[in-house]
């Protein structure tokens, strides 16, 4: 796995001129200080950019590019040059003046590299942890999927469920099915019950045409229409009774089509106090169009009909995967607003299926009937309000897809008032007309017969035409939800696999922040079929979700140890983390305990820690120092940019640095101490009690008397070494010279001195691990201690 051995920015962010960073050949962790808007994000910015082509929380409108140029730069081009370990693994990236990006690898193993990265988790700021916490179940489901690499996976599914929804929103489908209830009504009218197909109609037709005992059984076809000559030769005069079948079928059509203009009124009244309301606001037009536009651009982003690494719209560089996880944002935030629109479309779709059905009827009337006499006002009425009904229907359609105010036609109300008059005076009509007839009471029973079975008979041939378009879609959503279903159980029962991994790691890294509390068995755990949660045991109780009960320093925890656990399951190719202000809601307890827990956890990795607490800074010198850290401050200067210094790590750094220039005996008195007290401590060694803060202030004269007490009774042989007789005359130089005393300590002095101080630091500290030798870590089987690696060891009585 791969770390940084050198890091060049120039004229990026805050780096005006050339600012260097060298990890070394051994690849060392680092931790960087700089004040608030010192510019030390531009370390963190510049790494970014490299590997992933974008700088997440600057990519937002007017930022993007442009903020990466530094601002006083010249014509010459912003450039990120990174040097890996190993042999030729270094490139580097410009930014040119006109914004243009340009990419020069030492070979093309480093593209390999750079594109293997991008799904490594490398990068954490504290902004990475409030938004992954303040996220949905189903929002952390997604982030963690993409974190572990199932984000395909979660397409796949997403595409499966989109799929699924709009099938069941298809005109055609919600139109069949409410065609087929509408239907379902009238057969149960005429008949008592629900014919669904022809087979079934042959019988009732049967039944109905039984009482008049007629010679031809219906068992088909053939058979019914045969059936229907032989019931219409019943009468005198069969030309009659085919005229009053006629009457009354005319006249059952005029009665539904005022019905249907009615309904027709009321649709239109509550699509249009809906969508109007909404299409007249210029924003929410806009919204919608842009939500509409977002949409399509996610479904050709989500089909990978478009592949280039750049925006499909204005064709500047883009990172694909970010430019969807930026659309689904976006439509997220438009989801109320959408959600009004589909509430409009339903009413739409309401309004369409009621004109639809009022258009057919008059095409019934208009072919049909057009031949009987005194009712060509009608024909013409119907006609004109056909042509009205198709041109609401076209405008309807165009209006709500364009997101614009919906007008009806005009003369549309009035055309459609003159055909519901004409269609009441056309029941009344056909009504008298068919009393006029005089047709005895067995051709009015046959009539009424003949009608009842040419109405029920369109109802079941319409009612099968529905019924196919309704059972071809309902085919295809039952097997694309059985498919989902299926899917989403192998998918979770995976993803939990993979969290319950995640969670041995998140578990006891949380432990290691926060032993002996309330809160333990922290995991993460599905939730339902489209969520992931942080559980926790509370006192005892099963709990989540997190901020229940947890602090923010508890929150920023689980945020942070998240991401450990995550990077050091799942980083194939780096293994170097960047932790960027991440310990804002900590208190010092808990920021030694996360050191501690990089140093033993993540030993072998390389840290990066950028702050702006001088105390957290502090800390890490004191903690991580020994462990062969690199230290250095960034500070802000209005000509140059920031500039990068090195800040020594420890006491022996600091004196180096002073050594020849400024007084250094204090700081050796106090260097000795410290030495002595790391190891007195690690020993176990035994001083008198004191109190409080006083307790601190031993000197080494006291603590070589405690230590060689110790050594005497336990590893009496390390007395010999050389070390401690010289030790003695080093600790009373120190002590002197650093108290009220004319004599300064000497250049050679010092130079024995801190000789002295190395090797008693060689006797007890493992060059191997740079720990300690430890008086509880025992070497099993023998009289000896050691360190935690076990390298270094030394004699020790029981």
């Amino acid at each position: 796995m791969t770390k940084i051995h050198k890091l060049k920015v120039s004229r990026f962010r805050g780096a005006r001129f050339e600012l260097p960073l060298d990890f070394s050949k051994k690849t060392k962790s680092v931790a960087i200080f700089g004040e608030n808007a010192s510019g030390k994000s531009t370390i963190t910015d510049a790494l970014e950019w490299f590997i992933h082509d974008r700088v997440d929380h600057l990519w937002r409108e007017d930022c993007k590019q442009d903020s990466l140029r530094n601002v006083l730069a010249d014509d010459e081009p912003s450039s990120v040059e990174l040097v890996f370990d190993g042999t030729d693994r270094n490139g580097t990236k410009a930014l040119s003046a006109t914004l243009k990006t340009s990419t020069t690898y030492a070979n093309d193993n480093v593209g390999q590299l750079i594109a293997d990265l991008k799904s490594d988790n490398i990068i954490l700021r504290h902004a990475d942890i409030v938004n992954f916490l303040d996220k949905t179940k189903g929002g952390k489901r997604e982030a963690i999927a993409d974190i572990i690499g199932y984000s395909e996976i979660t397409k796949f599914r997403n595409v499966l469920l989109q799929t699924k929804n709009q099938l069941e929103k298809e005109s055609e489908y919600t139109t069949a099915k409410q065609q087929i209830q509408r239907l379902q009504s009238g057969m149960i009218e005429e008949t008592g019950q629900v014919v669904p197909n022809r087979n079934e109609f042959y019988g009732i037709a049967e039944k109905v045409m039984e009482p008049f005992e007629l010679k031809t059984k219906v068992a088909d076809e053939e058979s019914y229409a045969e059936a229907l000559e032989e019931l219409r030769g019943q009468g005198s005069s069969e030309e009659k009774i085919r005229l009053a079948e006629r009457l009354a079928q005319l006249e059952k059509a005029c009665s539904e089509l005022v019905g249907d203009i009615d309904q027709v009124s009321q649709d239109a009244k509550a699509f249009t106090e809906k969508y109007n309301a909404i299409a007249k606001e210029n924003e929410n037009v806009n919204k919608l169009r842009l939500s509409d536009f977002l949409s399509r651009g996610k479904a050709v982003l989500d089909d990978k009909v478009f592949t280039d690494p750049q925006c499909p719209f204005c064709l500047s560089p883009y990172e694909l995967s970010q430019l969807q996880e930026e659309v689904s944002k976006r439509l997220e935030a438009l989801e109320a607003l959408q959600q009004q629109l589909d509430e409009a479309g339903l009413l739409k779709d309401a309004l369409a299926e009621t004109v639809t059905t009022a258009g057919l009827k008059t095409k019934t009337i208009t072919e049909t009937y057009s031949d009987l006499e005194d009712f060509s006002s009608l024909i013409e009425s119907a006609k004109t309000a056909r042509l009205k009904l198709r041109t609401f229907l076209a405008d309807l359609k165009s209006a709500f897809d364009e997101k614009r105010i919906f007008a009806t036609p005009a003369n549309f109300d009035s055309d459609l008032k003159a055909l519901r008059t004409e269609a009441e005076k056309a029941v009344k009509h056909a009504n008298e007309a068919a009393k006029k007839l005089q047709l005895t009471e067995l051709e009015k029973k046959v009539a009424a017969t003949l009608t009842k079975l040419k109405t029920v008979s369109d109802q079941v041939n319409d009612f099968e035409t529905y019924q196919k378009i309704k059972d071809a879609y309902e085919g295809q959503i039952i097997t694309l939800s059985s498919i989902l279903e299926a899917f989403i159980k192998v998918q979770n029962g995976a993803l939990q696999a993979v969290l319950d991994t995640i969670s041995a790691d998140v578990g006891k890294f949380y432990a290691a922040l926060h032993p002996k509390e309330a809160v333990d068995k922290v995991r993460l755990s599905m939730v339902g079929d489209e969520g992931v949660e942080f559980q926790y045991s509370f006192h005892g109780t099963p709990t989540q979700p997190p901020r229940k009960y947890l602090s923010e320093s508890h929150l920023n925890s689980l945020g942070v140890v998240l991401f450990l656990a995550n990077a050091r399951i799942f980083n194939k190719h780096a293994k170097f983390l960047v932790l960027d202000d991440i310990v804002t809601s900590f208190d010092t307890s808990h920021r030694r305990r996360l050191l501690r827990l990089l140093r033993d956890e993540f030993a072998d990795w390389q840290i990066i820690i950028l702050t702006h607490e001088n105390i957290w800074f502090d800390i890490i010198k004191k903690e991580m120092g020994q462990h062969g850290w690199i230290f250095h401050e960034v500070r802000s200067d209005d000509a140059n940019g920031i500039l990068l210094e090195n800040s020594p790590a420890t006491l022996k750094e600091i004196i180096e640095q002073k050594k020849g220039k400024e007084d250094v005996t204090n700081d050796l008195r106090k260097l000795l101490e410290l030495v002595l007290k790391n190891i007195c401590q690690a020993l176990e060694v035994k001083v008198a009690f004191r109190f409080n803060d006083i307790n601190e202030k031993r000197m080494s004269d006291e603590l070589i008397s405690a230590l060689r007490s110790t050594l005497k009774d336990k590893s009496p042989d390390l007395l010999d070494t050389q070390i401690f007789s010289d030790l003695a005359g080093s600790a009373l130089i120190a002590n002197l010279v650093s108290h009220d005393n004319a004599d300064k300590i000497v250049g050679e002095d010092i130079d024995v001195l801190l000789e002295d101080i190395e090797k008693l630091v060689a006797l007890f500290v493992c060059e191997h691990c740079g720990r300690h030798i430890r008086a509880d870590v025992k070497v099993p089987g023998e009289k000896a201690i050691s360190c935690k690696c076990g390298k270094s060891q030394i004699p020790w009585k029981t």
